[in-house]
């Protein structure tokens, strides 16, 4: 099992139900990019990631709240916003 820090993201617009964005790919700080995709297989085949921040946030696949969508990526919420997936930095 390999573990991962996520430091940056990309986003794809979608349309329905409500107009919002999911994340579509991201970059790690080893320097790789895996897209969402990629991110939820290793995450079912038990590997780990995590967000940069302090505290680091645990990333997982999750339905989404807008759209009901199932190929979603995000982190628990927390009192802290700067180790949340979707206010990482974009590339």
């Amino acid at each position: 099992m390999a573990s991962y820090t996520i430091n940056a993201v990309r986003k794809q617009p979608v349309a329905a139900p409500v107009s919002h964005q999911h994340i579509s790919e991201v970059r790690t700080t080893g320097g790789s990019t895996f897209t969402r995709a990629q991110v939820i297989q290793k995450l079912r085949a038990g590997d780990t990631f995590t967000t940069t921040g302090n505290p680091q946030g645990r990333v997982y696949e999750h339905n989404c709240p807008r759209c009901g969508s199932g190929d979603y990526i995000t982190t628990h919420p927390d009192s802290t916003t700067t180790n949340n997936l979707d206010n990482l930095p974009g590339f």
